[in-house]
C-alpha cells in the first residue's frame, strides 16, 4: 500500500484519493487542502482547477501550474493550524517543502481560506505568509473578540508559548 502523499500516514486509497478522482467530496478545509497538495504532486490540474473559486481562480493559468507540478518534487507537507469557525468557513495553515527545477530546496507558507458551495470545499484565497513571523496577521481574526491578552498568558495562536515570546513580540 502506499501512503499518501499528503504525509497523513494513512494509505492513499483511504485518504486523498477518492477526493483527487472525483469520487467524493473531501468533508473539511483540511482535507480538501491535503488533496490538493497531493493533486500537486500527481501533477493533478483539473482537480486542482476544480477545487477552486472566486479570487484563487482570477488569474490561474493551468499550463503554468502544470509546468511547476511537473518540475517540482513535492517533499512535504505541514499543517500548522486548521480550523473552521464557521460551518462554511475554513483555514488552514501550512508549510509546503519542495525542490524546484533547478533541485533547490524551497517552502510555500501559507493561509489559505476554504469554503464551502453547495456540500463542495473550494480553495478561495491564500495569504503567503512570512514563515518566521507568521502568526502575527494569522491570530488577529481570532484575536479581536477576546479581551486583551496579558503578556504572559498563553499565545491564543495555539502554538503554547507565552503571548510575549510570541505574536506578542
Amino acid at each position: 500500500m502506499t501512503n499518501c502523499p499528503c504525509q497523513s500516514g494513512k494509505p492513499f486509497t483511504q485518504c486523498c484519493e477518492p477526493y483527487v478522482t472525483f469520487e467524493k467530496n473531501a468533508p473539511t478545509a483540511e482535507a480538501l487542502m491535503r488533496s490538493r497538495y497531493t493533486a500537486f504532486t500527481l501533477a493533478n490540474v483539473d482537480y486542482i482547477a476544480k477545487t477552486q473559486a472566486d479570487k484563487a481562480n482570477e488569474g490561474f493559468n493551468a499550463a503554468q501550474t502544470l509546468k511547476f507540478a511537473n518540475e517540482s518534487e513535492f517533499v512535504g507537507l505541514d499543517i500548522l493550524r486548521s480550523y473552521q469557525p464557521f460551518d462554511n468557513l475554513g483555514y488552514v495553515e501550512f508549510v509546503v517543502h519542495y525542490n524546484d527545477a533547478k533541485g533547490h530546496h524551497q517552502h510555500l507558507a501559507e493561509l489559505s481560506e476554504f469554503h464551502l458551495i453547495d456540500g463542495q470545499w473550494y480553495y478561495v484565497d491564500g495569504k503567503q505568509q512570512d514563515h518566521h513571523h507568521h502568526h502575527h496577521e494569522v491570530a488577529q481574526p481570532i484575536r479581536r473578540d477576546n479581551p486583551k491578552i496579558g503578556r504572559n498568558d498563553p499565545c491564543s495562536c495555539g502554538s503554547g508559548k507565552k503571548y510575549k515570546k510570541c505574536c506578542g513580540v
